[in-house]
């Protein structure tokens, strides 16, 4: 029996978000409205989504022994999320970041440093896991380590999903290992080097050959690309207060939605709703929905799953 729905490999950051309701020229000092303390990270925001939406979700990773680095481990605890595969390193500064949340526009400015936590060595990895698990969650970052567990993944048959957020060195060796295929529209086009998302989607098809691709473009919905052929979903339009952590909210509960037995379409339907419920809340984590709210937002808006 797996001993977890899913596992993520990838960033978690110790998040300090400052609501402001202008932002501040330069050289100047500014009143913040509102200051949180939350975790973050694409790849532990979305296990936490996981875990709110009913999965055994655990992190598999490396933080420092700081202050952001204990913090981190603390707030993955309480979500729920697994830390028994997450190796402390002494003396090293973990992955931090400052969010600026204008209240008036809900646009976030994020200022972010990577520390010094060097990522885990392939070796070091628990595969006793990793080949006892539902899913595989990635975001690209801690590339070697994210390859290695794709490779073992596939070889068991477990579905590996990707966040594809950011260009980064080398990963062109884990897109073939991919099944669930998710980049941004930008992450799209910057690989691709193609006109539109369309052709962008059909490009990364040929190339890695996953069983779906997905484009997320934010408040456009995105599209979906698979056997049966191109086709959009839908976002939801809501009352905008804290974006941050939606993008993450989403990947988090399509693969909720894909495990709960949901098709494509219905997964991204879910992933969409869990995403505009947390836009309308403050704090990335804090603002998640549970299972039934989606449920419920969906069933308000004539499209259950």
């Amino acid at each position: 029996m797996p001993e977890f729905d899913v596992i993520g490999i990838g960033s978690t950051v110790y998040d300090t978000l400052m609501v402001i309701d202008k932002y501040p020229k330069e050289d100047t000092k500014l009143r913040g409205l509102e200051t949180r303390i939350q975790g973050g990270g694409p790849c532990a925001t979305a296990l936490v989504a996981a875990s709110r939406l009913g999965l055994s979700a655990a992190y598999m990773g490396t933080i420092g022994d700081d202050t952001f680095g204990r913090y981190m481990l603390d707030d993955l605890n309480r979500w729920g999320v697994d830390t028994s595969n997450v190796r402390v390193e002494h003396g090293a500064v973990s992955f931090h970041s400052t969010v600026l949340l204008n209240q008036k526009t809900a646009s976030r400015t994020c200022i972010w440093n990577p520390g010094t936590v060097k990522p885990p060595r392939p070796e070091l990895l628990n595969t006793q896991a990793l080949t006892h698990t539902r899913a595989l969650h990635l975001d690209g970052h801690m590339t070697d380590a994210a390859v290695f567990a794709a490779k073992l993944c596939r070889t068991q048959g477990i579905p590996v999903f990707y966040d594809a957020g950011g260009v980064y060195p080398g990963i062109e060796n884990l897109l073939p290992h991919v099944t669930h295929l998710i980049p941004s529209e930008e992450f799209a086009l910057k690989l691709t080097g193609a006109p539109d998302a369309e052709s962008a989607a059909r490009t990364l098809m040929e190339q890695y050959r996953p069983q779906v691709v997905i484009v997320t473009q934010g408040s456009r919905g995105g599209l979906i690309l698979d056997g049966q052929g191109m086709r959009r979903y839908a976002c939801y339009p809501v009352q905008v207060v804290d974006s941050n952590g939606c993008g993450d909210t989403f990947h988090g509960a399509f693969l909720a939605g894909v495990l709960k037995g949901m098709d494509t379409d219905a997964a991204c339907r879910y992933a969409s709703a869990a995403a505009a419920i947390k836009c309308t809340r403050l704090g990335a984590r804090l603002g998640m929905a549970n299972d039934a709210e989606c449920r419920e937002f969906l069933a308000q808006r004539g499209a259950a799953v």
